[in-house]
């Protein structure tokens, strides 16, 4: 704290004071927010020599090059702050300013200036008349004035009278004035009662009058009148749709090519090489014909354009002919295909071989234009191994895996179309996925999963920034088998509990994940909700591989995660809980007391709790080994509750890059839900021992920010550990028990955890 209040100067020029510091003090009645926003805007309107701009390092600050100190500098600030006071409705400001100089460091003369505005009463509207003199545009202007920026009482300030000049633009032009602009509208305004000026005799009378004088002083109004210019009539005539003529493989090479003329759903289709089926184009322009013209109308088929990523370039031109508007939309088509690749490397280890150096080569081909339908298709391939082990096996490669995934995006409703309304098409889009991969760990297993899903995804932005994310899967498929081997059998032998842990078998399930994410102001808020439960048709067959490999389940969570600015610093909240349940009519009675562990929960990492492992934490309050062959190195369970709070801010830019620090700190654990045969009740999720069952992690980060990414480095200690190794018993639910670095983990971590 000491060092982050020091400042050092440099480049200033000795003997001369130079402007150290700027301080605004607002003088009047302010709410908090208001006062916040008022002085940040009264800062941005200092001249750019009073700007001091101070650059945050790891410890201090440096002030470089600080300007001269000159009072001219200064009037000119008053100048401007007064225009800025004079646009939000403040017409009886007053502005001073102070200055004092503090001699530092032998030659430094630090000068600090201080500005006392005082912007007096607001003016407010009284009144607001809208008098187009046009039948048909005043009938417009009278139907949506409900929707208006301005009533009476808001603040006679500049920028919203100029937002209602926009939204009455954006009303006309929605029913058909194409050519209406906005230097068509002209506001007249007066803050004077004309009342006040009539002379008088009657002494009852004038002292009326000095009291509405004193009145309007004290609360002063102005009355506005929004007015349509007397300009050319051609401006002020409405057009219809006409024809609309689309060149989808517009800027590509067509010397010599024949061209091909399709006409769908009264759209003409004109294109050389044949790249892009003429069906797509309907649904995605919004143009009926002979209907009025309607801006928004053109706003959304330009944005459909642009969104769906098969072309790079969408220009659409409007042809006015008399009332009748043309449109020709030029599509210059993006790259089809795209092709990218990554190599990832990771540390684990192994109960059975010990530490292990894993790395994968990840290769992805995008297709934009699949089936000629404009429809994103992404393919995946994977291959990694690990490699290590211990000395006695002689063998290096202890696990290999090999995994594809296929995804195709349909920018549409595929069967439901017709029953969304046609204004909310634009937010869905149907999704097919399937994966397939194939995990073989030399000495523990070899494990097949296949997985194929079809669903739906809603999405919706405000103009708040609030958005709202849905996706649905109806069906999603999974099928795993896992074959185990000797050394996994010989783990199950020393805990019989993991026989209901490793197990393979079949998911049928429907999936529904809720997103919300938006706030206001300084605050961003982010809620999800999962639910998947195993759809019903499955359950209701009778057969062999199912009585056996089929699980019944649902799963339930929901996650909700607050970010709070403040000027440079802020505080991220996140609460996470979820909870999944077996039902006892799954029908192998191995897999009935617990979701299957490729569905359970697990805590620790470094978007968990930081301070175990990935994996390492719970379940409960269990005691047991991590390694050898009475040790299970991985954790799960069906329950999870997880609380995180972090207070970040900044340090610094060493080497031009934004240092960030944090603290922070974790609680939380996991549980099974039911007993099971060799499950200790410890493991079991119990509200009475909630307590004692909670694990607390503590610590600090420096997050490294390269403004595509953020590198984060997090490290953490117990502070209460329910779930110790067997070696580590002494130290369970102790509190700071922990020696600091046997009770410590580091993590490394891309990009904020939780929200950003």
């Amino acid at each position: 704290m000491a060092f982050g209040s020091c400042t050092v100067v440099k480049k200033y020029q000795p003997g001369k004071p130079f402007v150290y510091k700027t301080k605004i003090n607002l003088i009047g009645n302010f709410s908090n927010d208001e006062e916040r926003a008022l002085v940040a805007g009264l800062e941005d309107q200092l001249d750019d020599s009073m700007q001091v701009r101070r650059l945050d390092k790891l410890l201090w600050r440096v002030l470089k090059t600080p300007p001269v100190y000159d009072s001219i500098n200064a009037d000119k600030s008053i100048l401007y702050m007064r225009a800025l006071l004079t646009s939000l409705g403040y017409f009886s400001d007053t502005i001073t300013y102070a200055s004092q100089i503090k001699l530092e460091n032998k030659d430094e003369l630090r000068t600090t200036v201080t500005f006392d505005v005082t912007p007096g009463k607001q003016t407010l509207l009284d009144s607001i008349e809208y008098n187009l003199r046009h039948t048909k545009l005043q009938a417009i202007t009278d139907s949506a004035r409900k929707q208006a920026y301005i009533k009476k009482g808001d603040p006679f300030a500049k920028n919203v009278i100029a937002a209602e000049f926009d939204r009455l633009t954006e009303l006309y032009r929605n029913n058909g004035y194409y050519r209406f602009g906005r230097d068509l509208l002209v506001g007249l305004w007066d803050t004077l009662d004309v009342s006040l000026l009539q002379a008088t005799t009657d002494p009852f009378e004038q002292l009326e009058l000095l009291q509405k004088l004193r009145e309007r002083r004290q609360h002063p109004t102005a009355n506005l009148e929004i007015r349509l210019r007397s300009v050319d009539s051609a401006r002020l005539s409405t057009f219809y749709i006409g024809d609309v003529t689309v060149y989808p493989d517009h800027g590509m090479d067509t010397i010599g090519l024949k061209r091909r003329v399709d006409v769908v759903e009264g759209i003409t289709v004109i294109q050389y090489l044949d790249k892009f089926k003429p069906k797509i184009f309907p649904r995605n322009i919004y143009f009926p014909r002979d209907s009025l013209y309607r801006q928004r109308r053109y706003l959304r088929t330009i944005n459909r354009l642009n969104s769906l990523g098969t072309w790079r370039l969408v220009s659409i031109d409007p042809l006015p002919r008399k009332d009748t508007l043309d449109f020709a939309i030029r599509l210059t088509p993006a790259k089809k295909y795209s092709f990218n690749t990554n190599i990832e490397g990771s540390i684990n280890q192994s109960a059975v071989s010990g530490n292990l150096f894993g790395i994968g080569l990840n290769v992805g081909l995008q297709n934009r234009n699949f089936a000629k339908t404009a429809n994103i298709a992404n393919s995946n391939l994977r291959y990694g191994v690990e490699l290590g082990g211990r000395k006695e096996t002689g063998k290096i490669v202890q696990t290999q895996q090999i995994s594809f995934s296929h995804n195709i995006y349909f920018p549409h409703l595929i069967f439901f179309n017709k029953l969304v309304p046609e204004r909310n098409r634009d937010n869905f889009r149907t999704v097919f996925s399937f994966s397939a991969a194939n995990t073989d760990r030399r000495l523990l297993y070899n494990l097949a999963t296949i997985n194929g899903s079809w669903g739906y995804e809603f999405q919706q932005r405000k103009r708040s920034g609030q958005s709202v994310l849905i996706n649905v899967k109806i069906p999603n498929i999974e099928y795993s088998y896992l074959n185990k081997r000797d050394s996994l059998d010989t783990l199950i032998k020393y805990n019989p509990s993991l026989q209901n842990i490793f197990t393979d078998g079949f998911v049928s399930s429907i999936i529904t994940n809720f997103t919300f994410s938006g706030g206001q102001q300084n605050k961003l808020n982010i809620f999800r909700v999962n639910l998947e439960v195993s759809e019903p048709v499955a359950q209701l067959i009778n057969s062999p591989f199912l009585d056996t490999n089929l699980y019944r389940f649902v799963k339930l969570d929901a996650e909700f995660a607050r970010l709070i600015r403040f000027a440079k610093t802020s505080v991220a909240v996140r609460f996470f809980a979820g909870v999944g349940y077996e039902f006892n009519s799954t029908r192998n009675p191995e897999k009935r007391s617990n979701l299957p562990f490729f569905k359970q929960y697990f805590s620790g990492g470094p978007n968990s709790m930081r301070a175990w492992a990935i994996r390492r934490l719970g379940p409960g309050s269990t005691v047991k080994e991590f390694s050898g062959q009475e040790g299970i190195p991985d954790r799960y369970g069906d329950i999870q509750l997880e609380g995180n709070v972090e207070y970040r801010f900044p340090l610094g830019k060493p080497l031009g890059f934004k240092v960030n620090g944090a603290f922070f700190t974790d609680v939380g654990n996991i549980w099974f839900l039911k007993t099971a045969p060799d499950r200790p009740p410890e493991e079991v999720f119990d509200i009475s021992r909630l307590g004692e069952d909670i694990a607390i992690g503590t610590g600090s980060g420096l997050r490294i920010d390269f403004n595509f990414f953020v590198i984060r480095l997090d490290y953490a200690y117990r502070v209460k550990d329910p779930s110790p190794a067997l070696s580590d018993v002494q130290f369970q639910n102790k509190w700071f028990s922990y020696p600091f670095f046997k009770g410590a983990q580091f993590q490394l971590g891309i990009n904020y955890p939780f929200i950003y």
